[in-house]
């Protein structure tokens, strides 16, 4: 990525992260548990994967860098909503270094915080001003969210005793929908709505290499905590038909490369962010395997 625009990028993270700090706090009183609880998970931001997608998304398909960040940051709270609800729900003590909403503030305060953010994005998106497509942005972060919640819920029942593609179709639940509204948000505002599928397609694809990526790379930690579902190991316990030595790191690397491969047809080099991501993370597989 150019220099100039990796720079711009990274002064819209900041912005848009500010945008739904203040968006989320705006409307409640200040020293209230509701408005502690908030403010304190947004305190300590994460490395906004997403929200950059999304910018550097928006930047290429010719969007104001204002609606950029309104996009950016309704895609951060819809992020931000998932992580205090899938703590909760996995009873996850720490987030991000710190104890977990749930764990700081109590469970009900959680889910509070998790309806307020989901709120919050569609509110982000309702304030852009000026736009003909607001019905299908609301649309499609509803099948989102839809599908996000639909993922939370087979991890739920999910159990080592299962097979490998019932583990894929949760980490594609999951972790996909984000990282495509991430792209199709701003192919919606850019007037491309006939590539809200292939984004679509592109996001669940490296939502699946990313999550096997990062459980490789949690395996140990896990096995020592117990934790109940880690797709690299299923992988590895129980193989996949197609996957050559029962190898978590070539399933992951067969996402990459599909999700690589779908990026690149999208318009106008949108997703050449993810493209970049997609390499860096098939540099790293490849150089484990070596």
């Amino acid at each position: 990525m150019e220099p100039k625009i990796e720079s711009k990028i990274k002064k819209l993270l900041i912005e848009s992260q500010i945008l739904s700090h203040q968006s989320a706090l705006s409307g409640l009183s200040p020293g209230t548990r509701l408005y502690d609880a908030i403010d304190y998970h947004l305190s300590y931001p994460g490395s906004g994967a997403r929200m950059s997608l999304s910018l550097a998304a928006s930047l290429a398909l010719d969007i104001s860098p204002e609606r950029a960040a309104h996009l950016a940051a309704a895609v951060e709270s819809l992020h931000n909503a998932s992580l205090i609800q899938d703590d909760l729900q996995d009873r996850d003590a720490l987030r991000r270094g710190k104890p977990a909403v749930w764990k700081k503030f109590g469970p009900d305060l959680a889910i509070n915080a998790t309806d307020l953010l989901l709120s919050n994005a569609y509110a982000l998106v309702a304030s852009i001003g000026g736009v003909t497509s607001g019905q299908q942005l609301i649309s499609t972060m509803h099948q989102a969210v839809v599908k996000t919640l639909q993922g939370q819920t087979k991890d739920l029942s999910h159990n080592q005793s299962e097979s490998v593609t019932e583990g894929i179709a949760v980490a594609a639940d999951k972790s996909g929908p984000l990282f495509s509204l991430s792209l199709q948000l701003p192919l919606i505002l850019a007037g491309y709505e006939n590539c809200v599928d292939l984004a679509g397609e592109t996001g669940s694809l490296f939502g699946v290499g990313y999550q096997i990526f990062d459980d490789i790379q949690d395996l140990s930690k896990d096995r020592f905590a117990g934790n109940h579902f880690n797709l690299a190991q299923l992988v590895n316990e129980k193989g996949l038909s197609g996957i050559p030595g029962n190898r978590a790191e070539d399933l992951a690397h067969s996402y990459l490369a599909q999700a690589l491969k779908s990026a690149s047809k999208l318009p106008n080099g949108c997703a050449n962010l993810l493209c970049e991501n997609c390499v860096t993370l098939l540099a790293m597989l490849e150089k484990e395997a070596a």
